[in-house]
């Protein structure tokens, strides 16, 4: 043992740390201190789970459990991506309790072991008129902010909350990016946006207030939902059933026929490269055939 350095019960310490109690909280409980606490848009997701299994103890609730609820969801009509992403949005909750030291070291969040359902690929096609329509719309609300969202979803194509949680410091005007520093992968990131939407911002944003919610809505720390804007302004230029994490996919097809690689892409969009391939795969292979047909016509 190094002089000045005090012994250590090493045993002690992991005994302590594996005997972490779990905080008495019911399902709902939990699920609503999750709500408060991420403001991710997920409550609606979770909802179910609450009236289904909220008066149990978190602790408890079993695969099994989850499982028949989700197999019944499915039966009565609800798609299999739907009930993936529900059981996924309680899964969430189950780290987030685990990352706050709310249940055992020990415990294992019962929505790892519910096998997800099988799901078709969700392939989306917007081609650049339509984008350029879409944001035109979004534009004429009376929250202009709406309009900046769509934006910065089309130039960045980040997920939804990761432009619906950023403060004001977060943004950088001048060189026009944006920094995201909690992404589904547990990685930073930085965003890049273009010219033309920073100086859309200056117009709607006369200051960027550092720590406050730049699309904050009516409850405090809380982003606004956007729903109703959306719904309309998809109507409006006849594409009703695009999503907002449609604009995702746009921009990463926009990437790959632009011929960046997967890697490159998936570092860009934050995104796992195992499910960028093989969602755009295709798109990647038809980048490469382009480039190398454009080496032939240089070669000597």
């Amino acid at each position: 043992m190094r002089p000045g350095i005090p012994s250590i019960d090493l045993a002690a310490a992991l005994a302590a740390s594996v005997a972490q109690p779990a905080s008495e909280l019911t399902l709902s409980e939990l699920i609503r201190a999750y709500s408060v606490a991420r403001c991710d848009g997920s409550d609606l997701r979770l909802r179910k789970w609450e009236a289904a299994l909220g008066a149990k103890s978190a602790w408890v609730i079993t695969p099994d459990e989850l499982q028949i609820a989700a197999d019944a969801m499915v039966t009565h009509g609800y798609s299999p991506a739907s009930v993936n992403r529900d059981l996924s949005a309680l899964g969430s909750v189950y780290l987030w309790a685990r990352e706050k030291r709310l249940c055992k070291k020990t415990f294992r969040s019962p929505t790892l072991d519910v096998p997800r359902f099988e799901e078709p690929i969700r392939r989306v096609h917007i081609d650049a008129g339509q984008l350029v329509a879409l944001k035109a719309r979004a534009l004429a609300f009376t929250d202009r902010r709406f309009g900046v969202l769509v934006a910065l979803l089309c130039d960045t194509g980040a997920r939804k909350s990761e432009i619906l949680d950023r403060v004001g410091r977060d943004f950088d005007l001048d060189a026009c990016q944006v920094m995201a520093p909690i992404t589904k992968n547990g990685t930073p990131r930085m965003l890049f946006f273009k010219e033309e939407t920073a100086a859309l911002m200056r117009r709607v944003f006369p200051t960027l207030p550092p720590e406050r919610l730049v699309f904050q809505g009516e409850v405090p720390g809380q982003p606004a939902k956007f729903r109703r804007q959306w719904e309309e302004c998809v109507t409006s230029v006849g594409l009703p059933d695009l999503r907002m994490h449609d604009l995702r996919h746009a921009a990463a097809a926009s990437l790959l026929r632009a011929g960046v690689t997967l890697p490159v892409a998936a570092q860009v969009l934050g995104h796992d490269p195992a499910v960028l391939a093989r969602r755009y795969g295709h798109l990647e292979t038809a980048a490469l055939k382009k480039a190398q047909e454009a080496s032939w016509a240089c070669a000597v």
